[in-house]
């Protein structure tokens, strides 16, 4: 589904030239579950950018499913983020005076969808990240937990091609942390979800099916997790 191939970022700073990522090639399959690491200043946050379509400046190849997307304009790019990107973020994004059906039905209503019809739509992923009875509760009125679980929801709402989770356990204790894991487990295997999740934390990394290592703008590692 994603195919990187030589692909080159560079950062203008002041008189220099920072070269971030280096000719880093790699594939992502349709249903995996892949966990990229890395320290900070890696690389791996400008790697994800590219990859969820919020960054088109940069050298090499990008095929998703199997077509270029260089040359492509801004416009073009906020189109193949709404459609096929689901976004997770470290530290959900709720919005706060919005109810928990609201934030989640978002997405639905930018696109053009009636309200009559994203009320069912939005009960549906509610249950399959586990959510009942809180559809109508604030984001301040949840756990930890049960906002990741509403910003997983919001993210899986438009049917998105693949997941993209950048440290979805980091505001979380580690017990909260291994139920949000077990979902993406869950959502993987029993939805086929194709989920990219960045983390530092290689005890979180070590969930998925994949493990990518990134260092100094390059792919150090990229192995399958043993079970």
């Amino acid at each position: 589904m994603i195919r990187l191939e030589r692909l080159n970022k560079y950062y203008q700073q002041g008189d220099e030239k920072i070269h971030v990522l280096k000719d880093i090639s790699l594939e992502i399959n349709q249903g995996e579950f892949v966990a990229i690491m890395g320290p900070s200043g890696s690389g791996k946050s400008t790697l994800i950018n590219i990859i969820g379509f919020l960054d088109n400046q940069f050298e090499g190849e990008y095929l998703f499913k199997r077509n270029s997307v260089i040359g492509k304009s801004s416009k073009d790019y906020a189109k193949l983020r709404n459609q096929n990107v689901g976004f997770v973020f470290q530290n959900f994004k709720l919005i706060a005076n919005l109810t928990v059906a609201e934030n989640v039905g978002l997405p639905l209503l930018y696109a053009g969808y009636r309200r009559k019809d994203i009320g069912e739509r939005v009960n549906n992923v509610l249950q399959s990240v586990h959510l009942k009875g809180i559809a109508k509760k604030l984001p301040s009125q949840l756990s930890g937990g049960q906002q990741q679980r509403v910003a997983i929801a919001r993210a899986l709402i438009s049917k998105p091609s693949f997941l993209l989770a950048d440290e979805p356990t980091g505001a979380l204790d580690r017990h909260t942390s291994q139920e949000i894991l077990k979902l993406f487990l869950d959502l993987n295997q029993k939805l086929r979800s194709t989920i990219i999740m960045v983390t530092h934390d290689y005890q979180v990394a070590s969930q998925s099916q994949r493990m990518i290592q990134i260092m100094d703008g390059r792919i150090e590692s990229d192995r399958s997790v043993s079970k």
